[in-house]
This record gives structure tokens, C-alpha cells and sequence, in this order.
């Protein structure tokens, strides 16, 4: 077959491809048409193992398909569910691949509280029909609660205020702390995903928490995986979202729905509490019951003391001797080592005198020849010899000049 020829003397058009016409198509809505403010129902809604969310908007004459990627769909104030009433801001494309007209969603919030409300309460109905909200089917509150599980925002004043509870009301738990998203499109998975690795943990007891705020903050605490996960966890769940008028299906579906969060934690708490407070009491009547025995054995002491002989007199007086005795021992010895002191001197003193430095004291001199030898004779000396002579203060050298036999005078 002969391809396409146009008439002779005319320039037909250009021949393209399929994904070029796609392409330009693609190019031209992108350039001539503006982002607009659509408002449609969600009418189908799948989310992608890639993050992305694909959907199908609707009005009451017609349709068309949506995406929203992950990094909007991580930012959007509302998790997109099938039945929703929507506001988006929105691009109009072509998906080029296949040539189908799409819209690309920017930001997406509710068309109003009603819509999800509706929702809310149209889901509640479901899940309530199906026995999931049923009393039979929670678990009793734990015999004691050890460890404790919280599954919130790391940045949630609702954490501050459990902790605080916690360590007034049940210091000696185990608290392991699971942080996740609390707002927004990605938190449901966030809180999902959090709930699972507490339940991995083996707590006691898991509560899941936010603080207080409107319909469309507390929507993630409404999606149904986390509701039916919520329902069908092992350990026993307590819910403290929001305030006291506030309420999402997490609240029916745990085993106990606490008012606030700092309601949860004092209700994580209450055996642990009721223990402390018996345990308060038991101290109080021990420690009344000995104050009072302690009384009635003094009172049988008393007794006992003026029926005896008392004998603190004796030990005085064994005191008083005592005391005399030691000053006794202490006055014999200071006077034995006076008299020792005065007997040593004694003895230094006549050692003194017979040393031959206290001789030469008393006017005596040793004499000593020249080659150092100690002269104890005149007759050992020849004149004209030297002689050292030495005196107590010193040494004098000398000559001999005569040697005269006989005693020195006064001898």
C-alpha cells in the first residue's frame, strides 16, 4: 500500500511520530493552559509502591485522571480517599506515554469539614458493622505494665506531657519511643509503619498520640489500614489523640480511649499508681505500728528502771576510779622518765670529763713528735726536735731546746 501523497501542487503536513505528536500535544497544554483550582470527588484513588498516587476525579457529567507525586502527596494537609470532596490546585497534561489527558494535583485540601465528616462517619459504620469497634473484642487492661510503648511526633508537646506523666506517676517504666508523622498524607503510613515496630518491641501496652486540633488534622488517625491495625495489634492499645471533644476512629478501635495524652499515660500508669498507693499506706501503718512499740517497750524500760537498783551509779563510780587510776599511771610516769633524764645526764656528763677533749679542757695538751707519733716521755725527745703540741682550741708547733728530767712542778 502506497503511503499518504498529497494532492499535486500541494505541501501536505508534516509526517511525525506517534510519541513526538504526543510530546508536542504534551508542550502546548503545558505552555497555553494556566494551573486551576478544580473542584471534583475522588471517585478512584490507588497509591503506587513508588509513592505516587494515581486517581480519578469526577463531577456529576464527567471524569478524568490524576496524579499527584510523592513529594506533593508528602506535603498535602489531607490523605486523598476515594468519596472525598476536593479543592486542588492543579496542572492540565498529557501523559505522553499512552496519550491520555491527566491532570497533575499540586496541593489538595477538603471541599469542605462536611464531605469528611460524611467520610467519617460513613467508614465508622463500616468498620463498626464488621465488629471492629466491639467491647467483646478488646483485650483487659495487662496485670502490670513494664514496658511501654509511645507511637507519636518526636516533636509533639503531646510527648512532653506524657513524659512528664510517666516519670511522676510510673518512674520505673520502660519507655521505648517510636516517632512517626501525626499530619498530613504520608502520616497514616508514617503511624502504620511506627505501630509495627512497637508491636516488634513486645511491650505491655502501646499508646498512639497527638495533640488536640480539627477534623482534617486528626485525618490520618482515620485511615482504615491504621484502624483495622490498631483493632488486630497483640498488645494492649491506648489512644490519646487530641482533646476531649475530639474523636477519630483509632479511639474506637483501641482497647481504651484516653481524653488527652496525659490522660493516656496516667491510665498506662493506674495499676503502678494504685501499687504506689498501697504501698504509701502499708508504710504508714508499719511506721505507726513501731512508733508504738518502740513507746510501750520505753514505758516497760521506764518501769524496769526504777524497780532496779540504777545502775548508772556504779559505772560512775568504776568512771571516777578509772580516771584516778590513769591520772595515777600518768603522774608515775612523767616522774620515772625525769628521773631517767637526770640519771643519763649524769652519766653524759662524767663521760664528758674523761674524753680527751674535756681533759685538754682542764689545761692538758697531747704532744706529738715529727713523724705524728704521741710523745708520753721527756726522754723520747732530743733537742732540736719538732714538737706539735695540741691544745683543745688548736695546734702549736715547736722546737725542743732542752730535755730536763724529773716531775713538771706541783707535781
Amino acid at each position: 500500500m502506497k503511503g499518504f501523497q498529497p494532492p499535486e501542487g500541494e505541501q501536505g503536513p508534516p509526517a511525525v511520530s506517534v510519541s513526538m505528536l504526543n510530546r508536542m500535544v504534551a508542550q502546548m497544554l503545558s505552555q497555553r493552559l494556566p494551573l486551576v483550582r478544580l473542584q471534583a470527588e475522588i471517585s478512584q484513588c490507588t497509591r503506587a509502591s513508588s509513592g505516587h498516587c494515581y486517581l480519578v476525579l469526577k463531577d456529576d457529567q464527567a471524569s478524568l485522571r490524576a496524579v499527584m507525586f510523592r513529594r506533593e502527596l508528602a506535603e498535602s494537609a489531607v490523605e486523598p480517599m476515594e468519596g472525598l470532596a476536593v479543592e486542588a490546585l492543579a496542572a492540565p497534561g498529557l501523559y505522553e506515554a499512552k496519550g491520555e489527558f491527566q491532570v497533575r494535583l499540586l496541593a489538595l485540601k477538603p471541599q469542605g469539614q462536611g464531605s469528611l465528616f460524611e467520610i467519617f462517619q460513613r467508614l465508622k459504620a463500616r468498620l463498626e458493622a464488621e465488629g471492629l469497634f466491639s467491647a467483646e473484642r478488646k483485650k483487659p487492661f495487662p496485670r502490670l505494665v513494664r514496658k511501654l510503648a509511645l507511637v507519636t511526633s518526636a516533636q509533639a508537646a503531646a510527648l512532653r506531657d506524657i513524659l512528664i506523666s510517666l516519670r511522676r506517676l510510673g518512674p520505673r517504666l520502660e519507655i521505648a519511643l517510636f516517632p512517626c508523622l501525626v499530619q498530613g498524607a504520608a502520616a497514616p503510613r508514617s503511624i502504620l509503619e511506627a505501630l509495627r515496630r512497637a508491636e516488634a518491641s513486645q511491650p505491655d501496652a502501646v499508646i498512639l498520640s497527638r495533640g488536640g486540633g480539627s477534623l482534617e488534622d486528626l485525618w490520618a488517625f482515620n485511615n482504615e489500614e491504621l484502624v483495622r491495625a490498631v483493632a488486630h495489634c497483640p498488645y494492649y492499645t491506648i489512644a490519646g489523640v487530641g482533646h476531649e471533644t475530639d474523636t477519630s476512629l483509632v479511639d474506637f478501635a483501641a482497647d481504651h480511649r484516653a481524653a488527652t495524652p496525659t490522660a493516656a499515660a496516667a491510665w498506662a500508669c493506674q495499676r503502678e499508681a494504685r501499687h504506689h498507693e498501697r504501698l504509701a499506706s502499708l508504710s504508714s501503718l508499719l511506721r505507726r505500728g513501731i512508733e508504738q512499740r518502740i513507746r510501750n517497750a520505753q514505758q516497760r524500760l521506764d518501769l524496769a528502771d526504777r524497780a532496779l537498783p540504777n545502775p548508772r551509779h556504779r559505772v560512775q563510780a568504776w568512771a571516777r576510779r578509772l580516771e584516778q587510776g590513769r591520772t595515777d599511771f600518768h603522774r608515775a610516769i612523767r616522774m620515772r622518765l625525769r628521773e631517767n633524764q637526770m640519771a643519763w645526764q649524769r652519766q653524759q656528763q662524767r663521760l664528758e670529763s674523761l674524753s680527751p677533749t674535756g681533759i685538754l679542757s682542764r689545761g692538758y695538751c697531747l704532744a706529738y713528735d715529727a713523724d705524728g707519733g704521741l710523745v708520753s716521755q721527756a726522754q723520747q725527745l732530743k733537742p732540736g726536735a719538732d714538737l706539735s703540741l695540741q691544745f683543745v682550741d688548736g695546734l702549736a708547733l715547736n722546737k725542743v731546746i732542752s730535755v730536763i728530767p724529773g716531775k713538771p712542778p706541783g707535781c
